[in-house]
């Protein structure tokens, strides 16, 4: 005798997903554009996600990277969105408010930044000690690598080595 294989249903699994209008689709896809630019930007610096304000209870709602993205693609899919917990232990400081993560990113954008484009700088100009692209000062000597990644910038842009090793010690860096 053959089995039948039955799946479990959950709620609202078998009714038909909603409609979304081509405008809620838009907005939904940009807010997930403007969650993986806030995400590059913020995750670094140790924030583990977005707060935002709930119109319709009047709490802020705490959600990591990830759970939100799943949230709104889920959305995408379904035309509803997801249901979940309250965070457990959840430490304020680690959240950015999304407005505030908006703006930041536009403000990136409207000034010609690209918030996904660092300068990486992965060994002491110095000392010749390797550390990861993310170190803002060597782990050895302890010298600050941002003139070293403002002379990178420097250089991606046109200015001659010489030049820029020149305007990097008038303005009181150490040579490298």
């Amino acid at each position: 005798m053959d089995e039948e294989r039955f799946e479990p249903v959950g709620p609202g699994d078998d009714e038909e997903p909603l409609d979304l209008t081509p405008q809620e689709r838009e907005d939904i896809s940009a807010d997930l554009e403007d969650l993986s630019a806030m995400r590059m930007v913020f995750q670094p610096q140790g924030v583990k996600g977005v707060v935002i304000s709930c119109q319709d209870c009047g709490e802020n709602h705490y959600y990591e990277w990830e759970l939100l993205q799943d949230n709104l693609e889920h959305m995408l899919h379904t035309g509803e969105p997801r249901m979940h917990e309250p965070a457990f232990n959840l430490l304020e400081d680690e959240y950015i408010q999304w407005d505030y993560g908006k703006g930041y990113i536009d403000a990136l954008s409207d000034t010609g930044l690209q918030p996904d484009r660092r300068i990486e700088v992965t060994q002491c100009p110095w000392c010749e000690t390797a550390f990861q692209p993310e170190f803002q000062f060597c782990p050895k000597c302890g010298r600050s690598l941002g003139a070293v990644r403002i002379f990178k910038e420097l250089l991606d842009r046109g200015v001659d080595e010489r030049d820029a090793r020149s305007m990097l010690v008038r303005a009181g860096y150490e040579p490298f």
